[in-house]
């Protein structure tokens, strides 16, 4: 490699940049100035030059090729050192002879030692005009000879892993890395004595470009091969120079500078391609740099949109692909973006301008490609819910609808997605035939289906502006009259992936409507093929839209008709009740008579006892403030139901169990509430069930309409974005307090209040607990290894289970399989088995979510869910068929009245306990007492009944003082008193 690393420098005598391809010219300039009488080796030297201009490369074979660089190498291997500087044009030239090949002779050569060894003197080269004012026209020539050779290199195979291996070598990269980091930081390369050097440098960050466009295509392992040079790209594009260029840009030149070039079109370009691990990190670092920056470059480039050319309309085009790049897959893009809503301003009205819309074309174009590449941006915008309202609010549909008749698909389709999302159900009401807009995307989606291509793309951008659609029940509707719900049906069978799982969700919210349900419901074939789907499947979104299907379709009706029975067989029974009753009477005489008369009995005040005062039903999208509200009212004392973490184990159900035990359900609206096909099953079972509906808006400016409007009414609503936060919760008080008619519970009770308001959140529930004590030396690797091994003893069989102890708790879950809850129940004794299991009786979801989060965090193991409801049902089958042991049953007594009490005509009984028993023991003998048939009439014969409770109390405390059960026993006892009463 050493033979070919020369340095030439100070050629006075050559025209500067005279041209790449004049190398002959030159190489004669330096024989007549350099070159001493009769040297034999400069004569070899020019002999060899002779022969490689003597070649034609275009005709020159794989064996011809090889050949000419082996005698290149020979010839310079026998160079002395003093004459390195007359060989440098001669290598230029032999560089330019070997770009010139045909590209299936270029790759015979790729690996041959010529090839290899240009890498050091070309990192030389590199240092030299980072650290140099300037370089040699000599050398200029080489360095270009060299990029252009690595430019075709590149273009000339596919596979990047055949190139030479320096090209992608750290010390070589790391070169370019310091380039680009001083270009980044100086200005001399804004001089002219640089522009052509600056101009092939660009060129070289262009051949790594497409290098990661390569990879992201392939799908490969290489995708950070080039990440050394991502952070002095970002360096560049976070510059000064880089909104001085952009800004300083004359709006009406039709041709970019180098300078220009390099920093509005290639730097973006690198970073536009990558797409290695990095990327999350870097768009966030950037977009937190630049936003405000490029808000204000548009501040001043807008205004003269109508003098763009070529050069802005670029520029432009690969600001926002930046912004955009990674926006697909990192939500927190759009955050980023929603807290400049004015750079959105700016994107509509760039889209609205004639300049644009009317110059639109089939094919690819500078404008087309522009308007492409912001209708993008906007589709990857929309899922943040401010910027969602924003473009609503700025009545953006019918700059949407004017481009869904673009013949450019790709246009076209981001038109239909985002038209789909910003209209108004005013605007469809307008439309003269809303129906002509749903029958071109059906068209167009059974077109794409048909293809049956690889790229799935176009389908999943089809269905997913088919689901915006349908939440207008406009076009609903019209979908289901032009009887598009069999093909829907028939392409459920063929998709897979993410367009399964869209086109099931947009099934779902079809199954809402009536004459939708019967038509999916009739297709048996479909619905046998989503239970075994659902059973087989490993995808979550497609789970969770078979599992809504269902509920919607067979569930829901089931049950709603199951309590309307019950509903009218009470009523019935309540009226049916007929009493005899004796009344006085006024006869006409004016004198009175007792008179018999049967009469239906007047009924009882049944006000039900609900688990949960509220149901808090709301869009994850909406999270930060919905927090904030379940904060306000658990401190106000409501026992509360709300979805925390996203629903765990069986989501229907749990929803409609917990609408089903809530007196309130507190519908949070918004736009990505009724977008939410999930959300609008729980509010549609709400109002099914009858519930009180606390309406509340939870974005600025959203107002109810569509099936959510309708649901509402004329209920009056808590809009949280009109008013501060303290006094919305107050008019939210106010109103449950209007609808419940009876006081709020007051925070004194709340803080005396047994359990903790009862939430369906992923955290540690509180008193009662189960201290769940592990043995970490046992098994200090977090392996459930050591569980399996267990040898066990029966001895369990033949006890009841509140006398076993922590060992035969492990051998029973042991033989049930119940290996994953073994760690978890090392120290446990029977009783503690017990109370574990009515944790998960009476707080199912939010134990399996303890058990769950602890078994993951000192294990790495999932609690499967199945195991968890085997374990409930075992230990309840174990409870019930073990013979209870004989209990002594409780006695009542005569107690004489205290000294300071008066003498009482009627008998003062007490409680007498026998405090000797097991705590567990005496709960149930407690509990068997006050739920025998006489204990009425016994409290009601007392003339101080609280002391029966305070005796009850009293004894377990003396019996078990100390001791970590105690409060458990009497919160349980407290709630038995509470069924009973």
């Amino acid at each position: 490699m050493d033979k070919f690393y020369f340095k030439y420098r100070n050629v006075k005598d050559v025209s500067p940049w005279s041209g790449l391809l004049n190398v002959q010219k030159l190489t004669e300039t330096l024989q007549q100035t350099h070159n001493p009488p009769g040297s034999s080796q400069l004569v070899r030297l020019t002999n060899l030059n002779n022969s490689i201009n003597g070649k034609d490369p275009k005709a020159m074979s794989k064996s011809e090729l090889k050949k000419l660089l082996n005698s290149v190498v020979h010839e310079f291997n026998q160079v002395d050192d003093k004459y390195k500087e007359e060989s440098l044009p001669i290598i230029a030239n032999c560089i330019i002879k070997i770009g010139g090949v045909q590209e299936a002779t270029l790759l015979s050569v790729l690996q041959h030692p010529f090839v290899s060894s240009l890498q050091a003197p070309f990192i030389d080269l590199l240092h030299r005009w980072r650290n140099s004012s300037s370089i040699s026209d000599g050398e200029a020539v080489v360095f270009r000879a060299v990029v252009k050779l690595i430019e075709k290199l590149v273009k000339s195979t596919g596979d990047t892993k055949v190139l030479p291996s320096w090209l992608f070598d750290s010390t070589f990269l790391s070169a370019i890395a310091d380039c680009l980091t001083d270009i980044a930081t100086s200005r001399k390369y804004f001089d002219e004595q640089h522009r052509l050097l600056l101009k092939r440098f660009t060129g070289l960050i262009g051949v790594y470009t497409d290098c990661q466009l390569r990879w992201n295509d392939n799908n490969n392992n290489d995708k950070d091969k080039l990440v050394i040079l991502l952070g002095p790209i970002i360096q560049c594009l976070t510059s000064s120079h880089y909104a001085h260029i952009f800004t300083n840009t004359a709006q009406k030149k039709t041709k970019m500078t180098i300078i220009e070039n390099f920093y509005l079109l290639r730097c973006p370009s690198f970073l536009i391609s990558y797409n290695g691990s990095r990327l999350e990190e870097t768009m966030k670092d950037l977009l937190t740099a630049m936003l405000p920056k490029y808000i204000t470059i548009l501040n001043k480039i807008i205004p003269l949109v109508n003098d763009w050319k070529r050069p802005t309309i670029q520029a432009v085009n690969y600001l926002l692909q930046i912004i955009d790049h990674g926006a697909d897959r990192f939500p927190k893009t759009a955050k980023f973006v929603s807290g400049n809503l004015k750079l959105i301003d700016h994107v509509l009205a760039l889209i609205n301008e004639p300049l644009f819309y009317d110059n639109l074309q089939k094919k690819s174009s500078i404008k087309t490609n522009f308007m492409n590449t912001a209708l993008e941006f906007l589709v990857n915008m929309i899922s943040e819910p401010e910027i969602l309202a924003h473009m609503k609010q700025a009545s953006s549909a019918p700059i949407f609808l004017r481009l869904t008749s673009c013949k450019h698909k790709s246009l076209a389709l981001h038109a239909n997605n985002l038209l789909a999302y910003t209209i108004r159900e005013e605007d469809i009401k307008a439309m003269p035939n809303s129906g002509l807009l749903l029958k071109k995307n059906i068209k167009i989606l059974k077109t794409t289906i048909n293809k049956k291509s690889d790229d799935h793309s176009n389908t999943e951008q089809l269905l997913e502006t088919l689901r915006g659609l349908i939440k207008h029940d406009q076009i609903r509707d019209d979908l289901i009259k032009q009887n598009a719900i069999p093909f829907l049906l028939k392409s459920a069978d063929i998709l897979t992936g993410k367009s399964n799982a869209l086109i099931l969700e947009i099934l779902w919210s079809l199954s809402f409507c009536d004459e939708g349900a019967a038509a999916i419901r009739s297709n048996s074939k479909f619905l046998k093929r989503i239970e075994t789907i659902s059973k087989t499947t490993d995808d979550e979104q497609i789970k969770k839209s078979i599992e809504g299907l269902t509920w919607t379709l067979v569930e829901k009706p089931a049950m709603l008709e199951r309590r309307a029975k019950k509903e009218s067989e009470e009523k019935n029974e309540a009226t049916s009740e007929m009493i005899t009753v004796t009344e006085e009477i006024v006869k006409s005489d004016g004198t009175k008579e007792q008179v018999t008369v049967t009469k239906p009995a007047p009924q009882a005040n049944r006000e039900r006892i609900f688990q949960y005062d509220i149901m808090i039903s709301y869009c994850h999208a909406d999270k930060e403030l919905i927090y904030k509200i379940h904060k306000f009212l658990l401190a106000e004392g409501f026992r509360i139901w709300i979805d925390l973490n996203n629903m765990f184990g069986p989501a229907m159900s749990a929803m409609a169990d917990a609408v089903e035990n809530s007196e309130f359900v507190l519908l949070c609206m918004s736009d990505s509430y009724k977008q939410s096909t999930y959300c609008q099953a729980e509010a549609e079972y709400a109002f099914g069930c009858k519930r009180r509906l606390v309406p509340l808006i939870a974005r600025p400016g959203y107002r109810a309409n569509g099936w959510l409007g309708f649901m509402i009414g004329s209920r009056i609503y808590i809009d949280f974005g009109a008013f501060d936060f303290e006094t919305a919760c107050q008019k939210l008080l106010s109103e449950i307090a209007r609808q419940s008619q009876r006081p709020l519970p007051s925070k004194a009770t709340a803080a005396a209040q047994p359990k903790k308001p009862i939430e369906a959140v992923r955290v540690e529930p509180e008193m009662p607990v189960v201290c769940v004590e592990k043995k970490h030396e046992h098994n200090e690797k977090g392996s459930l290894a050591a569980y399996k091994d267990r040898k066990p003893a029966f001895d369990f069989i033949k006890k009841s289970m509140s006398q076993w102890t922590e060992s035969d708790v492990l051998d029973f879950l042991f033989t049930q399989k119940f290996i994953e809850l073994m760690p978890l129940c090392e120290m446990f004794n029977g009783r503690s088995l017990i109370k574990l299991y009515r944790m998960c009786k009476t707080q199912s979801g939010q134990t399996f979510t303890f058990l769950d989060d602890d078994l993951k965090s000192t294990y790495k193991t999932k609690l499967r869910f199945g195991i968890y409801v085997r374990f409930v049902s075992a230990v309840e089958q174990t409870l019930a068929t073990q013979t209870p042991r004989p209990v002594k049953k409780p006695f009542i007594k005569n107690v004489p009245p205290a000294p300071h009490e008066e003498a009482s005509p009627q008998i003062v009984y007490d409680y007498a306990p026998l405090i000797s028993s097991e705590p567990f023991d005496l709960y149930l003998m407690f509990t068997l007492y006050l739920r025998t048939t006489t204990c009425e009439e016994d409290v009601k014969a007392m003339p101080n009944s609280g002391r029966l409770l305070s005796t009850i109390i009293e004894s377990i405390e003396k019996a078990f003082v100390g001791k970590p059960e105690t409060t458990t026993l009497i919160e349980q006892l407290l709630e038995t008193l509470k069924d009973i009463e």
